[in-house]
C-alpha cells in the first residue's frame, strides 16, 4: 500500500486493493481520474474519511489544488 500525505493541509490518500482512502479531506473537491483522464469520482467529501473503489492500475487523485499519482492494486 502506498501512502501520499500533504503535510500542510493533513491530507492523506492511502492505496489498497480496488480502493483508495482519503482521510482529512471534509469540505474539499476530490477527482479521481485513471491515467488516461477518465472520470472515476468526482466530489466534494463530508467526512474526513472516506473510500472509493477504484479499477487496479494507476489513479490520478486531486484534492483541492493537489494531485497525487496512485498505484491501487
Amino acid at each position: 500500500n502506498e501512502s501520499i500525505a500533504d503535510a500542510a493541509e493533513g491530507i492523506k490518500v492511502i492505496a489498497g486493493n480496488g480502493t483508495i482512502e482519503i482521510q482529512g479531506a471534509a469540505g474539499k473537491m476530490v477527482s479521481v481520474t485513471n491515467v488516461l483522464g477518465k472520470s472515476i469520482a468526482n466530489t466534494v467529501f463530508t467526512s474526513d474519511n472516506a473510500t472509493i473503489a477504484v479499477p487496479a492500475g494507476i489513479v490520478l487523485v486531486t484534492v483541492g489544488d493537489e494531485t497525487v499519482k496512485v498505484v491501487v492494486k
